[in-house]
């Protein structure tokens, strides 16, 4: 197994994601506009709890629309929110499906590892995938010095996601800035808040069957 290059496969992805994550924080969520929506987003919680313990408090029949037009806009600021942190994500995406062009190309081939068992044919479809063993005969791995199965071998392309997922998730969890409680949702927050139900009917959506539960 060659460790120094499932090394460089991490290093590269690992460094590739702190750079992402250093340049998102420095141009998005340390400026004044993510702040000040974060801010307002807080805000707006704050209101609906008020507006709930308003209404459980008396029973007035103005409560029950105040914690509606509370409830709305929350989701709007959460929207908002989850809005700004959707853009850093699809660069971030777009970055890595052109490093996994490159790297491909680079390791189009390559043996990167050797598993200890021989996997079910299904199963070595995604873990050699990328590798063509064809026209290797099993003279061919005699003369190699090998007894190997074609089918221990390891592509680029399985280290590439499993090593790739894992550094990017530690450098994430260590740099990274995530949505707050609320607008954690990603797109379901955006299609369940006003504007996007505004944005499905401007479509000719029915806005309730595009809410996502």
């Amino acid at each position: 197994m060659t460790c120094s290059e499932i090394l460089n496969i991490v290093t590269t992805v690992a460094i590739s994601q702190l750079v992402i994550d250093l340049l998102s924080n420095y141009f998005v969520f340390k400026g004044r506009h993510y702040t000040e929506a974060v801010r307002q987003m807080e805000r707006a919680k704050a209101k609906v709890d008020r507006a709930e313990y308003d209404m459980q408090r008396s029973n007035s029949k103005n409560n029950p629309k105040k914690l509606e037009l509370a409830k709305e806009e929350y989701s709007l600021y959460c929207a908002d929110v989850a809005r700004r942190h959707m853009m850093p994500n699809m660069i971030g995406s777009l970055f890595f499906l052109l490093l996994l062009k490159i790297l491909g190309t680079e390791y189009k081939g390559k043996v990167i590892g050797v598993l200890p068992f021989v996997p079910y044919t299904f199963v070595s479809r995604i873990t050699a995938r990328g590798l063509d063993w064809k026209d290797v005969s099993v003279e061919d791995l005699k003369a190699a010095g090998t007894t190997m199965d074609p089918k221990q071998a390891l592509s680029f392309m399985l280290v590439y996601i499993l090593a790739g997922w894992v550094a990017k998730s530690y450098v994430k969890r260590a740099v990274g800035t995530n949505p707050p409680p609320g607008a954690d949702g990603g797109l379901q927050t955006i299609a369940n808040s006003p504007m996007g139900q505004a944005m499905a009917k401007r479509l000719g959506f029915d806005p309730d069957e595009m809410k996502l539960d």
